[in-house]
């Protein structure tokens, strides 16, 4: 993509470099002069790992109680935007302490076999014991005793700790987690097949696992997998039209059940500009990045070290000052989300807008300030300008995807249509001939007229007998209304050429 775009698409899509924290700004600047991808690539990945690192050592306190610091991420780039080489690069640390687990697991898998063949020569000769002692009827509670303290000290199998996941199923999502790797990244730099699959069908689990860490099995199956205290982070990359193929089959139950609000998404082709990226070509800071590789792979021992001794998790707080400000923005969150506020179609992702905010802000601080668990007002500031970003391609995919409703519909007919109809008055009747092919029966064409008559983009009169609708609110002025119908000035201002309402 080039840095400029002819599309006119919403600047606020575009990533301000300005309000990411000034360690972030370094970093997505170094790994862009490494590699020459974007910086709203940079940033997500570096966002999504950091978000898994932190997640299973720190929580962080909102208003209503404590909540996780792991993220939902995905973000939408076609072939060429270097997604796998930034993925590798910050995924290193993570894959390389994954090998050494997968080491450990194997030594102990073989030392294990081998104490598990003296276990069953053992359990062999006891039950030998037993049986004679059963036949002979002679110590016979000695012999069981032996025999079942022998079954007491059956080897445990060990369990093989996975770190990530790039392809999984709903169940085996839960099994993973159920059995011995409790906090997972669902990670992948090519996640289309994970689209095609079950796992994002089965929202529920994945709405569980966001917000409460856990999911009860309650199949009737010898293979039940309860899963309580769990962590999942998600850092996917796939490409733009395989996700929008996914809304097209799965968006409604998508983000009628929330899960479209849980995810937090960034899609390149919608953007009209890449983020500048200032003095890119002059940042040299391979010891920042080995530094953030150091906190990263810090943070994930001391997760994996708080659970072996069944520690609670830190809990990340917000200064007086952040914390001032949190309240002050969930009131204006609280007011836009209602009806008639500016976000009252988006009230789902509006809902989650000040967890987001903190979740992210708690994952940059412990990057800032790893042994301070204060966020500042100044990194907060900054988490609620990434979470508008993230808000902003949320509000834009849906319009994209979703299907208009009837009054949309229906306004959108009487703007393209005003000009031929030669006034602002249409006849109802006209529209059930002629209208919007789903509303051409009165049953269903009424109740989007009155929908738009409570929001005063029409009125609805009668005059002669004919029933009319007055477009009061169409963007078309009088005078160029005038100008596209050839009337002389001198009768545009008869009542049909006028948006003003008719008087009562």
């Amino acid at each position: 993509m080039s840095k400029k775009n002819s599309s006119t698409q919403n600047k606020e899509l575009c990533l301000e470099f300005q309000a990411l924290p000034a360690f972030a700004q370094r970093l997505t600047s170094y790994i862009h002069f490494k590699t020459e991808a974007s910086a709203e690539l940079i940033f997500t990945v570096l966002l999504g790992v950091m978000a898994y690192a932190s997640q299973d050592k720190f929580d962080v306190q909102i208003k209503n109680g404590k909540t996780f610091t792991s993220l939902y991420l995905l973000f939408l780039a076609r072939s060429g935007s270097r997604k796998s080489t930034v993925f590798r690069l910050l995924m290193e640390p993570i894959h390389r302490l994954e090998k050494e687990l997968k080491d450990d697991f194997l030594l102990k898998e073989k030392f294990y076999e081998l104490k598990l063949i003296s276990w069953e020569t053992e359990l062999k000769e006891l039950k030998k014991q037993y049986s004679k002692a059963i036949r002979q009827k002679t110590y016979v509670r000695e012999a069981l005793e032996a025999l079942e303290e022998c079954q007491r000290r059956k080897p445990e199998v060990p369990a093989r700790k996975y770190l990530t996941k790039n392809d999984t199923t709903s169940e085996g999502l839960r099994k993973v987690l159920a059995l011995g790797s409790p906090s997972l990244l669902l990670g992948s730099d090519e996640a289309g097949g994970l689209f095609d699959g079950n796992l994002f069908r089965n929202t529920p689990v994945l709405n569980s696992l966001w917000g409460e860490g856990k999911i009860a099995d309650s199949r009737a199956s010898r293979d039940n997998y309860d899963v309580d205290d769990a962590r999942l982070s998600m850092l996917l990359m796939v490409q733009p039209s395989l996700f929008d193929c996914f809304l097209d089959k799965q968006g409604r139950k998508a983000k009628g059940s929330g899960w479209l609000a849980r995810l937090l998404h960034i899609d390149m082709e919608q953007l009209p500009e890449l983020c500048d990226i200032p003095n890119a070509c002059s940042w040299s800071d391979e010891p920042g990045l080995e530094g953030f590789f150091t906190i990263l792979t810090k943070h994930l021992q001391d997760g994996m070290r708080r659970r072996e001794k069944n520690e609670e998790r830190i809990c990340v707080t917000f200064s007086s000052e952040a914390e001032a400000v949190w309240n002050s923005q969930s009131e204006n969150i609280q007011e836009k989300i209602k009806k008639g506020g500016e976000l009252q179609h988006y009230d789902d992702f509006g809902a989650r807008f000040m967890e987001h905010a903190s979740r992210i802000a708690a994952v940059m601080q412990v990057f800032i300030t790893p042994d301070s668990r204060i966020i500042t007002k100044d990194v907060f500031m900054s988490a609620l300008k990434i979470t508008q970003w993230f808000m902003n391609h949320f509000i834009s995919k849906v319009e994209s995807t979703r299907e208009p409703t009837d009054a949309e519909k229906l306004l959108t007919y009487l703007e393209d249509n005003l000009v031929n109809n030669g006034s602002y008055e249409f006849r109802r009747n006209d529209l059930i001939k002629k209208g919007p092919y789903p509303l051409r029966r009165s049953e269903r064409l009424m109740p989007a007229l009155n929908k738009l008559e409570d929001e005063e983009f029409v009125q609805l009169f009668e005059r002669g007998g004919v029933n009319y609708v007055k477009f009061t609110k169409s963007k078309m002025e009088v005078r160029e209304m005038a100008d596209k119908t050839n009337t002389p000035l001198l009768h545009s201002g008869s009542l049909a050429m006028s948006k003003l309402p008719i008087p009562e």
